[in-house]
């Protein structure tokens, strides 16, 4: 039997400190790590640890939705655990632990995976109505870029939009300031620059 961690972030910009601490704390032997989102089951390091799953092995988190945000996918993953003899263990979530038979853990869990999957939906119906307001009032213009204004990335950023006016290509732009096309495209919006 092996205690067995299990941490993830949604982008290689967040930190998953806070979770290995955690994980190791609580006697986690391993710790697979990844930094990817957590909408579906495709993830290498979660399908590793499933395939190097042993029977008396118990899977620790941090929180419920490190592993999935997917009521559905939770369920399946369960399955695959409890079918290899493993169990499931959350370090925040404390009432939840199916490392033993435990009809009312899993009860438990089911229902409260249908809750995380219910609040993640209402957080993006929420964003998706305030971003339609501010849209409506001129104020959203999307996700700000890396360029920013101050020191080098402000001179970066004057530079990008000065080629940009000179007639230099996107594709020029993005090599020469190994920026990425997205970034350029939202600078660009932003400033109401357009050729």
């Amino acid at each position: 039997m092996a205690l067995i961690g299990y941490a993830r972030v949604s982008s290689k910009d967040q930190n998953d400190a806070r979770q290995l601490k955690a994980l190791k704390q609580a006697g986690c032997e391993r710790i697979y790590t990844e930094k990817v989102s957590g909408k579906d089951m495709v993830r290498p390091e979660l399908q590793n640890m499933l395939e190097e799953l042993q029977k008396g092995d118990i899977i620790v988190i941090h929180e419920l939705s490190r592993l999935s945000r997917s009521t559905k996918d939770l369920l399946e993953l369960v399955d695959v655990i409890q079918s290899k003899g493993a169990g499931l263990r959350s370090i925040n979530d404390t009432w939840l632990d199916l490392s033993d038979d435990n009809p009312m853990s899993e009860f438990i869990f089911t229902i409260f995976s249908g809750l995380v999957q219910y609040e993640r939906k209402l957080i993006k119906q929420r964003q998706t109505e305030g971003i339609e307001i501010a849209k409506s009032k001129g104020k959203f213009k999307g996700r700000k870029t890396k360029l920013v204004e101050g020191g080098e990335e402000e001179v970066r950023r004057n530079a990008i939009i000065d080629d940009y006016q000179n007639g230099v290509s996107i594709a020029d732009i993005r090599k020469t300031y190994k920026v990425g096309t997205g970034t350029i495209y939202r600078l660009l919006e932003r400033e109401g620059i357009k050729r």
